[in-house]
C-alpha cells in the first residue's frame, strides 16, 4: 500500500478560526489516520450554509468511521475532520485552504459554498495541490476559472436551466408579466442577473427594472420604489440571507405587493422562514432534492436532518449534496489506495456513481449537474410547485401571501 499523509504542524489557531475535531479517537497526527480539511462559514453572512455543511460533513465521517474507519490499500484508517470557520471571509478561505494542507496535514479538503467563497479555496487547493470539493452553481463558479481547476471538483446546478424555471413557473399565475430584478454584484448576482435578463423575452416576460447593488446594502426604499413605479408584478432576486430578509421587510412595509416574488440564495435555507416569518410565505426558491426521489438513504438522511431544517426545504437538499461530496472524496481516496493528490485527482475523475444527492460523474471542468426545481416556502416547508408532475408537487400560492 502506498499511503501518503501530510503531517499536522500543531502551532497555534489561525486568527479569527474555530478549529472543530469531529469524529473524534486519537489526535489528528496519530499514525496511520487520515486528516481532511473543511473551511467553512460558521459565521458571517453565509453561516445559515455553514451550519448546513457542517451537520453533513460530520455525519458523512461518522459513517465511515462507524464501518471502521476508511479502506485505503486494504486496511482500514481512522478518519480525521478538521473544520475552520472562515467567516463568510474570501480572504480567510484562502488562507485556511492552504493551512489545512500545510499545517494540520490534511490530505483532502471538504469546501465551502457559493462562488465568492468556492473560487478562492479552489484557487489556494490548486496552489497547494491538495483535492477540493465543493458546491457551487455552474457559470459563477466558473467565472472564477473558466477551464475549471486541477484540484477543486464540485457539484453544482447549471444556472442556464434555473433561469427558465422562473418563468416557467411564474407562468403558472396571471400577471402582466413585468418583471423586477434584484442582484448583487457577487459572482452569482452577475451571472443570473445576465440570464433572467436574456431569457425574459422568450418567455414573453419584460423587465421593468433592475435594480443592481453591493453586497451589504440596508436600505432598498428607492428601488422598491422604482420596482412599483415600473408596476412590477413579478420579482426575482439573487442575494446573500440577510440583504434579502432586509429587502423583503422593506417590500412589505413599502406596500409592494408581486404576484411571484422568488429570492435565490437567499430563500435556500431555514433562516429565512426563521427571519421573516409570515412575511417568508409564498416565497419561490428552486432546490434538487426530495426523499421522494428514492435515492440511496434519502429517508434515512430526511429522518436524520427534518429537525434542525424545521421541515422539507432546500437545507435538506444543499445537506444532501454536502453529504455526496464529502462520501465521493472519501470513495476516491479509498479508490486511489493512497492519500497522494494525483491518485486521488484521477479516482475522482473516474467517478460515476448514484449517491443520496443522485448521479454523479464529473466533466471535463470537473463538475457534475444536478437538474433542478421550483419550490415555494408554504408554511415549514418549501413545497415543489414546477414542473407540475415533479414528486410531492402543490399548488403555487398567489398573490404572494407574505408580502400581501
Amino acid at each position: 500500500m502506498r499511503f501518503h499523509e501530510r503531517m499536522p504542524i500543531w502551532g497555534s489557531a489561525v486568527a479569527g478560526t474555530v478549529v472543530l475535531l469531529a469524529a473524534c479517537g486519537g489526535s489528528s497526527g496519530a499514525a496511520g489516520s487520515i486528516v481532511i480539511g473543511a473551511t467553512l462559514p460558521l459565521t458571517g453572512a453565509l453561516a445559515p450554509f455553514g451550519a448546513q455543511l457542517k451537520g453533513a460533513y460530520e455525519l458523512a465521517v461518522q459513517d465511515v468511521n462507524a464501518q471502521g474507519g476508511l479502506s485505503v490499500g486494504g486496511s482500514k484508517h481512522h478518519v480525521k475532520l478538521v473544520e475552520l470557520d472562515d467567516q463568510s471571509n474570501p480572504n480567510l478561505v484562502s488562507q485556511q485552504t492552504r493551512d489545512l494542507a500545510q499545517r494540520y496535514g490534511a490530505v483532502a479538503e471538504f469546501g465551502p459554498a457559493t462562488p465568492p467563497l468556492v473560487i478562492p479555496a479552489f484557487n489556494a487547493a490548486d496552489q497547494v495541490r491538495v483535492p477540493d470539493i465543493a458546491q457551487c452553481p455552474l457559470h459563477a463558479c466558473l467565472s472564477g476559472q473558466p477551464n475549471g481547476w486541477k484540484y477543486g471538483w464540485f457539484l453544482t446546478f447549471d444556472e442556464t436551466q434555473q433561469a427558465p424555471l422562473e418563468y416557467q413557473a411564474a407562468n403558472l399565475i396571471s400577471s402582466n408579466k413585468r418583471v423586477a430584478l434584484f442582484t448583487d454584484t457577487e459572482e452569482d448576482g452577475i451571472t443570473m442577473g445576465n440570464l433572467w435578463i436574456n431569457e425574459a423575452p422568450e418567455y414573453g416576460y419584460t423587465i421593468a427594472y433592475h435594480a443592481s447593488f453591493p453586497v451589504g446594502t440596508t436600505d432598498f426604499s428607492n428601488q422598491i420604489a422604482q420596482a412599483k413605479a415600473a408596476n412590477a408584478e413579478i420579482l426575482i432576486a439573487q442575494m446573500l440571507p440577510p440583504d434579502g430578509q432586509t429587502l423583503w421587510k422593506q417590500m412589505k412595509a413599502l406596500g409592494f405587493h408581486p404576484k411571484y416574488a422568488a429570492c435565490e440564495k437567499c430563500a435556500n435555507s431555514f433562516a429565512w422562514r426563521q427571519g421573516l416569518g409570515p412575511i417568508a410565505e409564498g416565497t419561490e426558491a428552486i432546490s434538487w432534492w426530495t426523499p421522494q426521489m428514492g435515492y440511496p438513504g434519502s429517508q434515512r438522511f430526511y429522518d436524520h436532518f427534518v429537525s434542525m431544517t424545521g421541515g422539507l426545504t432546500s437545507d435538506l437538499a444543499i445537506m444532501s449534496s454536502v453529504y455526496t461530496q464529502a462520501m465521493i472524496m472519501l470513495d476516491a481516496i479509498s479508490a486511489a489506495g493512497s492519500t497522494d493528490a494525483s491518485a486521488v485527482n484521477a479516482a475522482l475523475a473516474r467517478t460515476n456513481k448514484t449517491y443520496l444527492a443522485g448521479p454523479v460523474k464529473f466533466n471535463n471542468r470537473h463538475a457534475s449537474i444536478f437538474k433542478v426545481y421550483m419550490t415555494q416556502w408554504q408554511g415549514a416547508n418549501m413545497v415543489p410547485i414546477y414542473p407540475t408532475n415533479i414528486a410531492g408537487a402543490g399548488k403555487i400560492e398567489s398573490p404572494v401571501p407574505g408580502l400581501a
